[in-house]
């Protein structure tokens, strides 16, 4: 199957939704005729990465500004969109949402982010809670599997995925600058041991203080080749993938079914030691 994307990298204008909607509407507008099948958001993109402000901005899965923008998004271009995320309120819980919205404009699921960022100054399980459930997405024979951000640092993810018969990755973020080589290495290895497309969405622009996205958004192919890169700027990236790329290589080089993963609850671990 061919499908075209869209990647949406943007600078959210922090604690001016309206603002961030007037400007992706500026991104998107130059490629309204490239039709692509799938547009794509980066993480917390109408509002920032600001965890303070998290439940501040917390918005109804069903009908909040950052839902209606995209539903429209979805409709103007007649095609299915992954919102990238954004805070909800879930009963008593908040959440990291991504919602799933067909060409209709109909929102038809949402993953909610498994792995919480909360190192190095940040502080998103103080205010969101996981989800808990894997979310396949089928566009005609495709499968595709969704993750945010920090979960790419937990490949046991993508591993039950592919599984399941994922053909390609996306991930969402708001990433710093400041670990570039992370965010490059841990894309390509899920690619290339899980033999899957991966698309990776990233903001880009100043968060505050000495704080950046990275950017760098990328569609990486089934041999861990970067096909197709934004560097820190805000745009849109358009690309063309072929998923008999990665049916070519599963044949080929059949890989995933060498996995022991039946067995590897039975094996024995033994500690040898050495003489100091």
């Amino acid at each position: 199957m061919k499908l075209k994307v869209l990647l949406v990298q943007n600078s959210a204008i922090i604690g001016n939704k309206k603002a961030t909607f007037n400007n992706v509407d500026t991104l998107l507008e130059k490629y309204k005729d490239k039709h692509p099948d799938l547009i794509i958001f980066p993480e917390v993109w109408s509002i920032g990465w600001y965890c303070k402000n998290f439940q501040k901005e917390a918005e109804d899965v069903l009908n909040g500004e950052t839902i209606s923008f995209l539903k429209n998004v979805a409709i103007n271009f007649n095609s299915n969109v992954i919102g990238g995320t954004f805070i909800t309120k879930q009963n008593s819980c908040y959440k990291n949402t991504c919602p799933v919205i067909d060409k209709r404009g109909k929102l038809i699921d949402t993953y909610d982010k498994m792995h919480l960022f909360s190192h190095k100054g940040s502080e998103e399980n103080k205010f969101v809670t996981t989800g808990d459930k894997l979310k396949i997405i089928n566009i005609g024979q495709t499968k595709i599997g969704l993750s945010i951000c920090y979960d790419i640092r937990f490949p046991e993810l993508f591993r039950e995925y592919s599984k399941n018969g994922i053909e390609i990755f996306i991930n969402m973020a708001a990433w710093s600058y400041k670990k570039p080589e992370h965010w490059q290495i841990m894309h390509q290895a899920r690619a290339i041991e899980n033999q899957c497309y991966m698309i990776t969405v990233d903001q880009t622009g100043k968060i505050e203080d000495d704080e950046y996205n990275l950017g760098h958004s990328m569609i990486i192919d089934p041999w861990g080749k970067i096909e197709a890169m934004l560097q820190s700027e805000e745009d849109c990236l358009f690309h063309k993938i072929d998923t008999q790329k990665v049916k070519n290589l599963r044949k080929n080089f059949p890989l995933l079914y060498d996995r022991r993963d039946k067995d590897i609850k039975y094996f024995n671990y033994q500690e040898i030691k050495l003489n100091e």
